[in-house]
């Protein structure tokens, strides 16, 4: 059953559970979703607001599900699996801690970051609070955009594909300024003092 199917048999129940999936895993694609949302809204089918919420909460509950179970076993899994150094592990929690928020809510509307925005922000520990309240607002505005490129331009729309060119190129500018962040001085400083001194050996011993 593919999405368009599932979106006229379920209504709004469908773009909310959908847009869990999305949140958690990924899938299905947010972009042809809500692009096929906003063409529906055009037909009259489906209202812009209940559609909008549907698809933001729902989103914002998937993220929140890959969120805790990253918190609650993220840092084990990724040191049993060897994916990344400890030392990059406590890079991501020192940056978020004292400047991940504006990341969090930025990363969250671009393409090539926001399916990842949950995993690092449950590793640095963020506020569920603000993490729930952040990734509901960047949520809502993203189904905007996409929804409003169904509406004026159908469902079978390729004019995301342009947004979505301009979004990857201000998301690898993100990145750049997130990987100087993880290695500034200030963040390093912070990191020496988690590291335990190596005591020198004495000559003879």
């Amino acid at each position: 059953m593919d999405i368009e199917s599932i979106i006229l048999g379920s209504s709004y129940a469908g773009i909310f559970l959908l847009m869990i999936a999305n949140g958690f895993v990924s899938f299905p694609s947010s972009q042809i979703l809500y692009i096929i949302v906003g063409y529906f809204i055009g037909t009259g089918y489906l209202g812009l607001l209940p559609a909008s919420l549907a698809g933001a909460l729902g989103n914002t509950i998937g993220n929140i599900l890959l969120y805790e179970a990253v918190r609650a076993h993220g840092v084990r899994y990724l040191r049993r699996f060897q994916i990344f150094r400890p030392q990059d592990i406590r890079k991501v929690e020192l940056v978020f801690h004292k400047r991940g928020l504006w990341f969090l809510f930025i990363g969250k509307l671009l393409p090539a970051i926001k399916v990842f925005v949950p995993i690092p922000a449950g590793i640095g520990g963020v506020h569920r609070g603000i993490f729930a309240a952040l990734m509901f607002s960047a949520s809502w505005i993203w189904s905007f955009i996409f929804i409003a490129i169904g509406y004026f331009f159908g469902k079978s729309a390729e004019m995301w594909k342009s947004y979505s060119i301009i979004l990857f190129i201000v998301a690898g500018v993100v990145l750049f300024f997130f990987y100087r962040s993880m290695n500034s001085t200030e963040i390093m400083k912070e990191l020496e003092k988690d590291t335990p001194a190596i005591p020198e050996e004495k000559d003879g011993k």
